[in-house]
């Protein structure tokens, strides 16, 4: 693929939005959070690990929230925008039971419209998302977040998708706010 992008996307938290269920969860647990704190990143700092396990297993497995999720504004129309302009993207994701994952997509109309078993991949660690990025020849990644982001050692360009402006002093990443945002650096 010399000379030619091959767009690599994550999906919780790039394509999906987990913000109002991830709010209504911590809520359950008898914690306030405002919408920046429920980043992955940030979350961690302020929700005990088996409390956070526990609305990760909801957020992913359980049927009555993993369907509940909503897009990233304006997701559905950049990945419209990438695929008329043939422009190829791969869906990487740390989610190493695709099951579900699957379904959400089906859900909102991305599988098999954008995605299907050729350009979805599904994986267990960050290192991973590394090994898969490389094998396919990815150009550029677009992850939510920085630790994951420091993984993709073998990936040109990386985006740092910051929807709530948490982390304005990165400068290792281009940090994009938006989907529309991101689609400047693709479709002009």
């Amino acid at each position: 693929m010399d000379n030619k992008k091959l767009i690599g996307l994550d999906l919780d938290g790039v394509i999906i939005d987990h913000t109002p269920l991830k709010l209504k969860l911590a809520k359950k647990f008898g914690f306030e959070l405002k919408s920046e704190e429920t980043h992955s990143e940030i979350i961690k700092t302020i929700i005990d690990r088996p409390i956070l396990e526990q609305i990760k297993w909801d957020l992913y497995h359980n049927p009555e929230f993993f369907k509940s999720s909503s897009l990233m504004p304006g997701a559905r129309s950049g990945l419209l925008r990438l695929k008329k302009r043939n422009l190829p993207f791969i869906l990487i994701s740390r989610r190493s039971e695709p099951k579900e994952a699957i379904e959400t997509m089906k859900h909102h109309g991305l599988w098999p419209k954008f995605f299907n078993e050729n350009n979805a991949f599904f994986i267990a660690e960050p290192e991973d998302k590394n090994i898969k990025a490389h094998e396919m020849s990815v150009t550029h990644f677009v992850d939510d977040e920085i630790e994951v982001l420091k993984k993709l050692t073998d990936v040109k360009d990386k985006f740092l998708f910051d929807c709530f402006n948490n982390f304005r002093g990165i400068k290792d990443y281009i940090r994009v706010a938006s989907w529309e945002e991101l689609m400047n650096y693709f479709v002009n």
